[in-house]
């Protein structure tokens, strides 16, 4: 994959001023955290939630107003970003998704956002979904690219630089189960364009 590991503080900075101030990114950013939102508001969802990866933390502000929010990145700047420059997360740590440096049941919610489309095998996302699950008292709330015409198409055709994994919704609910996770509902970013879900699922 063509991504760049941050190796300070100021390119994680420059990476948020730049990543959505393209007109469509705008879109598609607004979009996600209206949905974002109303997922959390029809459901319920709050208190302790973990959000894994953070990014540059593009989510906190939202999702602290719903609880207290932990964030985790595999990446020690973008966590170190969180406490210094953000300063929306009572923690911020290092760590792996597939080894989440936390107790069993330490959180209400699992909020993990555009990470499930860069795990290429089904097993590594099976691990993911089994320590979103053993960490979570209740709700997991994730991100993931499902099949669509359209988007493979413009991949084909202007050949971005990462790989991107998209499923159908039948292999995404066959890992989840593995895990232990029930589909509660799942939405479309755009409907018909754009292959990127958010999806919620129970842990009970």
């Amino acid at each position: 994959m063509a991504y760049t590991v941050w190796e300070n503080l100021d390119q994680v900075e420059r990476y948020a001023l730049r990543r959505y101030r393209h007109w469509d990114q705008r879109l598609l950013n607004q979009r996600e955290q209206r949905l974002v939102r109303r997922l959390f508001k029809r459901h319920g969802l709050g208190g302790q939630i973990l959000d894994a990866p953070v990014g540059y933390g593009r989510f906190q502000q939202l999702l602290n107003e719903f609880g207290t929010v932990k964030a985790l990145d595999f990446n020690y700047y973008a966590a170190l970003y969180q406490l210094q420059r953000v300063a929306l997360t009572s923690e911020a740590v290092t760590g792996l998704a597939e080894a989440l440096p936390f107790q069993d049941r330490s959180f209400d919610v699992i909020f993990s956002f555009r990470l499930m489309q860069h795990m290429h095998h089904s097993a590594e996302r099976t691990a993911i979904y089994r320590e979103f699950k053993r960490v979570s008292r209740r709700w997991v709330v994730l991100s993931h690219y499902r099949k669509t015409f359209l988007h493979r198409l413009q991949r084909l055709l202007f050949r971005p630089p990462s790989r991107i994994t998209m499923q159908s919704r039948a292999e995404l609910l066959a890992e989840t189960a593995q895990a232990g996770l029930s589909l509660i509902q799942s939405v479309a970013v755009l409907p018909g364009v754009h292959a990127h879900h958010i999806s919620l699922f129970s842990t009970q």
